[in-house]
């Protein structure tokens, strides 16, 4: 099953829109790539449970256009589950909200605010290093800056990684 789910996200068709928290500010596809830095606090909730706030610097594009990514900043609070009773890493789901200015560094500069929910994977590279893999799936609301247009709003599938240091906090 999961063979299949991962087979059926990487070769669907492409349409209109691209994100995970950064998102792609030309709306071409459903499906798109994502990298980022960022800085993160989690805190414990309970013993799978945590709230994270972050932000950082990441860069995103579309499948369809692998050369012209749009880079921004974002921030975002999200709530994790992880699988695992008290080791707050390896695979969780988390919904989160955030809010992202997106550039192309040419003509479009785009704010938007993006709820969605991930599957993650989170490794650590260090004690307070980490590396986490994902795949989202999120609905930005995105508005370009100049003339604060609006644009459609349509499901986004964003297949990404984030590296970055992590502040956990336990009880």
């Amino acid at each position: 099953m999961k063979r299949i789910l991962v087979a059926v996200i990487f070769l669907s068709t492409t349409l209109n829109v691209f994100c995970d928290v950064i998102f792609y500010p030309k709306q071409k596809s459903f499906l798109s790539y994502s990298a980022e830095l960022v800085y993160s606090f989690e805190k414990v909730n309970k013993p799978k449970t945590t709230t994270c706030l972050w932000g950082g610097f990441g860069c995103v594009g579309s499948f369809n256009n692998f050369t012209e990514p749009a880079a921004g900043l974002e921030v975002a609070i999200e709530r994790r589950h992880y699988f695992q009773e008290n080791t707050f890493k390896h695979f969780f789901i988390s919904g989160y909200l955030g809010a992202a200015y997106m550039t192309d560094f040419d003509y479009i500069s785009d704010f938007g605010i993006v709820p969605g929910f991930k599957l993650n994977y989170k490794g650590q590279l260090s004690p307070q290093t980490v590396i986490e893999p994902y795949v989202s799936l999120s609905i930005p609301f995105t508005w370009e800056t100049e003339d604060f247009d609006r644009y459609n709003t349509l499901p986004v599938i964003t297949v990404g990684i984030r590296v970055g240091l992590c502040n956990l906090k336990i009880k």
